[in-house]
């Protein structure tokens, strides 16, 4: 049934370069993994519509390139975020320790009331973890943000954090 949506929601994910952003939204949007997916340029958009305790609710999932263009984006855009996901990699630390950068910028750019969604992707890769899964656990206390640990690849906890989420 293709019914016009009761909600819609603009959702920005972000996070460092290579964390898996792009394969998680292709996940996600169409259940799929392509391996070898570029790196974005810009911005990327793609709009899925998912059920939510019986609503329709349109997600506008906007992907974007790594750090770098974060600095220079418009506030205007990031003001209008009804929720950000930020993802790093488990299997790599750097991508951790970048993460409260991120909160930072979300926090001046979007405020403190836009839900946040901390992302640890790569599960599936689980004997080259350089994060432990209590450190994710531990940052999204203190920041008050939802948390989990996906994997885009195997499709892991892809749908459910989303949901969440949107919730």
């Amino acid at each position: 049934i293709n019914s016009v949506p009761d909600h819609s929601f603009k959702i920005i994910f972000v996070g460092n370069s290579n964390v898996g952003k792009t394969s998680f939204l292709r996940r996600f949007c169409e259940d799929r993994f392509f391996p070898g997916t570029a790196a974005t340029v810009g911005v990327d958009y793609n709009v899925k519509t998912i059920t939510v305790d019986n609503t329709q609710v349109a997600l506008q999932l906007w992907d974007t390139a790594g750090q770098e263009w974060f600095q220079s984006i418009t506030k205007q855009f990031f003001r209008k975020a009804d929720g950000v996901i930020v993802m790093y990699d488990i299997t790599a630390k750097d991508t951790f320790t970048a993460v409260k950068q991120w909160l930072i910028s979300i926090e001046e750019t979007a405020g403190e009331n836009v839900p946040v969604l901390l992302l640890g992707n790569k599960t599936d890769n689980e004997k080259e973890r350089e994060v432990p899964m209590g450190m994710g656990e531990h940052l999204a206390k203190d920041y008050n943000l939802i948390f989990y640990e996906c994997s885009a690849y195997s499709g892991y906890n892809t749908k459910k954090s989303v949901l969440h989420l949107a919730r």
